[in-house]
């Protein structure tokens, strides 16, 4: 597939259209965005080719402010149970939790990290680390399963 224009001829025109409509959307419109077209650079050999690229481009950064957006949400409603357990809990948890996952096989607890630390989706950590998603799955459900069974923890962790 040839592309049809330049990369720098898409963004050059549609980059601030697309964060000005976008924005009216949302809060996030900008690096959502700039996400997009990184994103669209490193694959603009097949995005590039496409009919219409700024349609996979404005798809892709509307995709990233609904996955930032449920982000937010699923850390607003975590933060009173962390801090309650953080309350509540012996002083010892954090470095047994960070021992615990230090043991964990390599896939397992890059799958682990990337997930939790770095809140990338299942399709970002496959990506990341070059295995498919339902790899990626394995290697979360294998990890929690080892961890619950060495913290003792119940299965609502």
């Amino acid at each position: 597939m040839e592309p049809i224009a330049t990369f720098d001829d898409v963004f050059r025109e549609h980059y601030g259209r697309l964060v000005r409509v976008l924005s009216a959307a949302g809060p996030g419109a900008e690096d959502a965005v700039a996400e997009a077209f990184s994103l669209a650079l490193v694959k603009w050999r097949r995005v590039g080719g496409y009919d219409d690229p700024v349609a996979w481009v404005r798809r892709t950064a509307v995709h990233r402010m609904s996955n930032e957006r449920r982000r937010l949400r699923r850390r607003e409603a975590a933060l009173p149970r962390l801090v309650e357990v953080a309350r509540s809990g012996p002083d010892d948890v954090v470095p047994e939790l960070a021992a615990a996952v230090q043991r964990l096989p390599r896939q397992q607890r890059i799958a682990l990290v990337l997930k939790v630390l770095a809140d990338l989706d299942t399709h970002e950590v496959a990506d990341a680390m070059g295995i498919s998603a339902g790899a990626v799955r394995y290697h979360l459900h294998e990890a929690r399963h080892r961890l619950r069974a060495e913290l003792g923890a119940s299965d609502d962790v």
